[in-house]
């Protein structure tokens, strides 16, 4: 369960001029950091923030900019606090691995819109210590972005944080009474109070000459007030009595003396505090544990202090009233991987029949905690004679307890002599176990200098874990990579067609396209790939290839002489060449290229038919060209329009047969074949008839009509 803090989220067009800069720290100042879409925590950046002392209010200044053509695009923008930890959170709705928790303390999660330029994150009372903010663009739905029109847009974000430190000069020690004074001037004060002694359980006694009613709010390493709090009493009759609950060392907390009753600000009142600690309640002992570092990243096994062994063992007993608990520490070495508790517990002796036997344990932060009062997500069963695995992702930093106890039938301790034996580890790991499933790939990510491991999923897989398949396309792997790769033997009829007219450049390109775009696509696979050589090279050269295949038959169709198409052939090719090298992925220059191609390929026409005075293009070939035109154009629309992630596999494979259909219609037939054939057949007739007319004529007849069909020739080759 996400924990919101109490926040004031203010955002304004213009830039606001905060009055709390005492704490400010060039650090803490982080200049354009570029955002990604937000797939997986590989696309995330996570920025580091500092507040070293107690504070009323913390200001997080946020800039957001963009570079490119953004008209269009307006995403929202997460600015994601967590403090002591990496914010974990499910932008997706994706699940965690079973047996996760996936709960937090203190997380506030903010978003921005991209018209808001400037804006700022008030947090009151904030805890003292580390917070992480984590920033990305929360992804867009496919449908809502056209391929082609769609621009590169660049989204940046500027970030900083100011707070003022609030001094605290009262501090409370052990037996020693603390006089308080709250004048007419002053409706609260401030104390605070450093644990020293490990797991000590505190009593806070208070003494006042007025009988107004004073409350006294207690908080963990944070300034209180009378909404924020984790103890509270009201001293009423002049005194009161704080219990706190047994605490890990080196913590801070601070308390706050305030005055409810608005008739008594008016006047002074003088009182006392004392803490000592309450020996005579039976406190929970704990033992330390140590880190051992193993090889990778985040890899570590706690052990015993005095001790090498990696598993701990306990007996349990209804006789046994001591309550375990061990203490591990959580810091930014390895807040970025995965804490893993494995039990396996075993009831001794076996053949007690009736009987329920199990372990309650708690894992908490800060204090130990038994089950009864632990939090819901963190609390732990352990049935007998089983295997038990919890593990805590991007875990919190602190010093962290594991309390187990003991329970049979239901608590009643009604179990005779039986006991549970509990071996189990504590260790942290990358990611799930230095792994991500059946398909994911486990990374360690640096952003802005902060390390941590992430789960890369594939084929849909989704998930801190790569776990959650609610939108796994596996079973469709084998159809997809069919489609893609087999749609592009559509080729080879218009590779056989140009080789037959003798339009070998034509069949040349269409060959290169035809095979790259096989071989990228059999590369281009999240499960199994097939590269015969570097990935990025084949994406290139199937870009290559498309681009020219538009070229090369749009230059073939114009009215131009061969010597002529073969400069523009080459001239086309190195122009697909060039801007597929400065961004492969401009759809702009692509439609920009294509339309000047086509223009020139229509004023030839035109050109041509005015010089002539007549329609150069036949009927029969302008219904091909419009055949062709409507193949084209529907496997653009499908291309531009229609395309999206989960339809890709066989719109693109659509789009590769219709592309492929198309220049079937507009490659033209061999040059001065026609001509040749009706050139042969009035040779013929003419022979037949000079035969019959006689010799004499022979010679007058033929060069007349070999002059006229040389002529026909001559047209039809312009044509």
């Amino acid at each position: 369960m996400i924990v919101f803090l109490s926040v004031f989220f203010l955002c304004c067009l213009c830039s606001t001029t905060s009055e709390l800069s005492v704490g400010h720290d060039i650090g803490q100042y982080y200049s354009k950091i570029n955002l990604y879409e937000y797939v997986d925590y590989s696309n995330v950046k996570f920025l580091k923030f500092n507040i070293y002392g107690p504070t009323t209010l913390a200001n997080w200044s946020v800039t957001i900019s963009n570079e490119g053509k953004c008209s269009n695009y307006f995403p929202k923008i997460h600015f994601d606090l967590q403090y002591g930890a990496y914010p974990l959170i499910s932008p997706l709705n994706e699940s965690f691995p079973e047996s996760y928790i996936s709960s937090r303390h203190d997380l506030l999660v903010t978003i921005f819109n991209r018209t808001i330029s400037n804006g700022t994150v008030q947090l009151e009372n904030p805890l003292i210590g580390t917070w992480f903010a984590m920033v990305f663009i929360e992804k867009l739905p496919m449908n809502s972005k056209s391929k082609i029109f769609s621009s590169d847009c660049n989204l940046y974000l500027t970030s900083w944080l100011d707070y003022q430190a609030v001094p605290v000069l009262l501090t409370l020690t052990i037996d020693q009474p603390l006089s308080i004074i709250l004048s007419n001037n002053t409706t609260f004060v401030y104390t605070s109070y450093y644990t020293t002694t490990r797991n000590a359980r505190l009593i806070v006694l208070s003494n006042w000459t007025s009988d107004c009613m004073v409350t006294i709010s207690a908080r963990i390493n944070a300034l209180p007030s009378l909404f924020q709090y984790d103890y509270q009493t009201t001293c009423q009759n002049s005194s009161c009595v704080m219990e706190l609950d047994q605490l890990a060392a080196f913590l801070w907390i601070y308390f706050q003396i305030t005055v409810n009753d608005s008739t008594c600000q008016n006047t002074s009142i003088a009182g006392d505090m004392l803490i000592r600690f309450q020996d005579d309640i039976q406190h929970i002992q704990s033992y330390p544990t140590r880190r051992i570092v193993r090889s990778f990243y985040y890899d570590f096994i706690y052990v015993p202090l005095h001790t090498n062994s990696s598993t701990h063992s306990i007996i349990l007993s209804q006789y046994n009233a001591s309550i375990y608990s061990y203490e591990f520490i959580v810091d930014d070495r390895n807040i970025g991987g995965t804490i893993h508790f494995d039990f396996d517990t075993q009831l001794k002796p076996f053949n007690i029949s009736n009987m329920n036997v199990s372990i309650l344990g708690c894992l908490s932060k800060n204090q130990p905690r038994r089950h009864h009062s632990c939090e819901n997500d963190y609390k732990i069963l352990l049935q007998q004679n089983s295997l038990t695995v919890r593990s805590l992702p991007y875990p919190e930093m602190g010093l962290w307890y594991l309390t187990l106890e003991y329970a049979c039938n239901d608590s009643n301790n009604h179990c005779d002599n039986a006991t549970m034996l509990v071996n189990f580890q504590v260790l942290s790991s990358q990611c799930t176990r230095q792994q991500c499933g059946i398909y994911g790939v486990c990374r360690i990510m640096i952003s802005q200098q902060n390390i941590f491991s992430a789960c890369t999923c594939l084929a849909g897989y989704r998930g801190y874990g790569c776990t959650d398949g609610t939108y796994s396309h596996v079973s469709r792997y084998l159809p997809s990579v069919l489609f893609l790769t087999l749609s592009n033997l559509m080729f080879i009829p218009a590779v056989v067609f140009a080789i037959y007219n003798h339009l070998y450049i034509e069949a040349l390109v269409y060959s290169f396209n035809m095979f790259f775009s096989t071989f990228y696509h059999a590369c281009d696979q999240e499960i199994r790939r097939f590269c015969i050589f570097k990935y990025d090279g084949l994406q290139l050269s199937d870009f290559i290839g498309s681009y020219a295949s538009f070229i090369v038959t749009l230059i073939t169709i114009s009215f131009i002489p061969r010597s002529v198409k073969i400069f523009l052939f080459m001239l086309g090719v190195l122009t697909c060449v060039v801007i597929n090298s400065r961004d492969r992925f401009d759809n702009i220059q692509f439609i920009v290229l294509i339309s000047i191609t086509f223009s020139f390929t229509l004023l030839t026409w035109i050109v041509i038919s005015v010089k002539k005075r007549r329609l150069q293009l036949t009927r029969k070939r302008l219904v091909c060209i419009c055949l062709g035109l409507a193949f084209a154009i529907t496997g653009l629309i499908l291309f531009a329009f229609f395309e999206t992630n989960d339809n890709y596999w066989y719109t693109h494979s659509l789009w590769h047969m219709l592309m492929a259909i198309s220049i079937l219609f507009f490659l033209p037939q061999k040059k001065g074949q026609g001509a040749h054939r009706k050139t042969s057949i009035e040779l013929n007739l003419n022979v037949t008839s000079n035969q019959s007319v006689g010799v004499v004529n022979e010679g007058a007849i033929l060069p007349t009509t070999e002059t006229n069909n040389q002529r026909d020739m001559n047209t039809s080759s312009t044509a």
